[in-house]
């Protein structure tokens, strides 16, 4: 080098070779390649894991997520050639639109090699059906980890080892989604959470944990109708025709007072714009004469089982269609199967789906097969014949048996739910004029009948404690039948929830206390909470007792199903599955007995006996009958037998 060279030309020379080594070493580097096959998402585990080949050696690769928006953000730098990213939401994944990979040279990045999100395989944890039994969650009412009265997603993952041990496998969720009411059931964002419970990842996190405890996760898909406060209707009421989502709802400018379920509302125009709502002004119903509101459903459905739900419940499906409550069956029953068959083609025939039909009727119940439905039936004829009727099973059960139901799953009974008034409050309040232990007795004995049907039965939240609740025929409606898990007997501590409390305070109800504890029918130490009854013959103690049985017997759980006497005063029921077979004799009748010849070969598993003053149940291990043997099953009975 001259000596006095200008700086400026010395600079000049070094860049120069610089730039001719990058690109000589450039010009032998093999970008990363990735192969399809080689990018997993867990969908339920919520990780992302790349993987590339290349020749490259101690060297750096930078991994990024390119977004629907145009956003790019760094997902992480290795070393290797694989990157797991973990906490990687649903959500996230939902937004991406491609991810892409490239190797740092010289302190410079390569070309990116791109893998579109279409071409990233799916993955999963197998939770599989074990009690084949559900729970109806509603996360505001159940624990509560932020001290604000109202139940959250943590409250859910946090409370997991109970779910565990009442042995449940699958949690079917009120609705979760973004809402204008406290219940959830008027959604305002099919796309957000409520925010009351917590956020995404909290959700997101909800959904891990259970999945990972070997629980379900079930969602309520409420698209019968929107909020009025929905940005589509609000949208639809403002610019009228004019607007993309005018035909999402059923409206019009024509007038139509005096119509039964139409309402009205006037936009900024002064515009008296007409719209059709079956449940309520505030619930504008959906068009689906309209392609493009399945399509949006579609779109909803891939949504979810993005976030990493394993089912849906749907929703008032008897209403897609007509004009009344009874209007428009058949026509709403095929925009239901079409729902499911989509799920189905999503998730798979192991999937969970069940349509909320409100129809005692089995010849609607069965219009929506090979769809399952709640078993409005069976409600109606246990709530109706409390004590037992003859041929009850045959009239409530037998129409699920057809062939047009190809699935395990069949149909879903249950007692309780979160639209009925409480099940225990009625016998005990009702049917036996204040009497709790009798009134507890048939609770029992009714829910044993329940526990052994096939399908999957389902338990409300509380049902496990005796939870009490009514509704009311005016404001505050069905709240009381809503409110909060009671975990302690003094109905405070860590994660108890009363959000009810300032509610009823605000509409100056004092019943029961209401605006003390926000609990109108349970009251301190009344023995309804998980606390008290950990120990003894409880009802806490009886579910998890019931439900064990279903797990450990799987032709409990899974087995076919036969009717074997269908009495008044005795049901036997007996389960197949594979070589085992179970046998369940109630007798729900307080006053006659009633005799059954048991083949030789059984054993006898387990018992409640709560005839005359005695209140007992529990397991027995008994040796097989050597003999066929007459079994006399004396009122308020219940024996379970199994042969292996």
């Amino acid at each position: 080098m001259r000596k006095g060279m200008p700086n400026k030309t010395l600079l000049l020379i070094l860049t120069s070779f610089i730039l001719i080594l990058f690109v000589t070493s450039s010009c032998v580097v093999k970008l990363p390649s990735i192969e399809k096959g080689l990018v997993t998402y867990n969908i339920d585990t919520n990780e992302l894991t790349i993987s590339w080949s290349s020749n490259l050696s101690s060297i750096h690769f930078n991994v990024y997520v390119f977004k629907k928006t145009g956003e790019k953000k760094l997902l992480g730098s290795t070393s290797a050639t694989t990157l797991s990213v973990k906490d990687f939401y649903g959500k996230d994944f939902w937004e991406a639109e491609k991810f892409g990979v490239c190797a740092i040279v010289n302190g410079k990045e390569s070309q990116t090699k791109y893998i579109n999100k279409e071409d990233v395989s799916i993955a999963s944890l197998n939770v599989p059906l074990t009690s084949s039994t559900m729970y109806t969650l509603f996360i505001r009412s159940f624990y509560d980890t932020n001290n604000d009265g109202v139940g959250d997603y943590n409250g859910v993952a946090q409370k997991v080892d109970y779910l565990k041990t009442l042995g449940v496998d699958t949690v079917w969720f009120l609705p979760f989604n973004k809402a204008k009411s406290y219940h959830g059931y008027d959604v305002e964002d099919y796309y957000d959470v409520e925010p009351d419970y917590g956020t995404y990842a909290q959700l997101e996190n909800m959904i891990k944990t259970l999945n990972q405890n070997g629980i379900r996760v079930v969602m309520d898909l409420v698209v019968n109708h929107t909020s009025d406060t929905h940005s589509w209707f609000l949208d639809a009421v403002e610019n009228t025709t004019n607007s993309k989502y005018w035909s999402y709802y059923i409206m019009t400018l024509e007038n139509r007072d005096g119509w039964n379920h139409w309402h009205w509302k006037i936009n900024s125009k002064g515009q008296k714009v007409y719209y059709f709502g079956l449940f309520d002004s505030s619930m504008p119903d959906l068009n689906f004469d309209n392609p493009q509101v399945m399509n949006e459903i579609k779109r909803i459905i891939d949504f979810w089982i993005t976030v990493g739900v394993d089912g849906f419940r749907l929703d008032a499906p008897k209403h897609y269609k007509g004009w009344d409550w009874d209007d428009g069956i058949s026509g709403s029953a095929a925009i239901a199967r079409e729902i499911e068959s989509y799920i189905r083609s999503k998730l798979g025939n192991d999937a969970i789906v069940v349509g909320e039909v409100y129809d005692g009727n089995p010849s609607v119940l069965s219009q929506f097969a090979p769809m399952p439905a709640f078993n409005f039936t069976f409600m109606y004829g246990i709530t109706g014949n409390h004590e037992g009727k003859d041929n009850l099973l045959g009239e409530t059960i037998s129409w699920v048996n057809g062939a047009s139901y190809y699935l395990n799953v069949k149909h879903f009974p249950f007692i309780d739910n979160h639209d009925l008034n409480r099940w225990i409050s009625i016998l005990i309040d009702q049917k036996y004029s204040g009497n709790t232990q009798v009134g507890t007795k048939q609770y029992i004995l009714t829910n044993a009948l329940l526990l052994s049907l096939n399908g999957m039965p389902v338990i409300y939240y509380g049902n496990e404690i005796g939870l009490r609740g009514w509704k009311w025929g005016q404001d505050p409606w069905d709240l009381p039948v809503r409110e909060p898990m009671q975990w302690y007997a003094s109905q405070s501590g860590a994660g108890q929830t009363w959000w009810t409390k300032p509610v009823y305070q605000q509409k100056g109800i004092t019943f029961g206390n209401a605006n003390v504890d926000g609990a109108m029918y349970d009251d301190p130490n009344d023995g309804v909470s998980v606390e008290e009854q950990m120990n003894g013959y409880t009802i806490n103690n009886f579910f998890k007792q019931f439900i064990t049985l279903r797990k450990t017997y799987p032709a409990l759980s899974k087995g076919s199903i036969t009717i074997e006497r269908d009495w008044k005063n005795l049901y036997v029921i007996k389960r197949v599955y594979g070589n085992q077979e179970v046998l369940v004799l109630i007798n729900l009748d307080p006053t006659w007995p009633n005799n059954y010849t048991l083949p030789g070969g059984y054993r006898w598993v387990w018992y409640a006996f709560f005839n005359g003053s005695l209140f007992e149940f529990g397991n027995k291990n008994e040796s097989p009958l050597s003999q066929d043997t007459n079994w006399t099953v004396n009122p308020r009975q219940v024996y379970v037998f199994v042969k292996d």
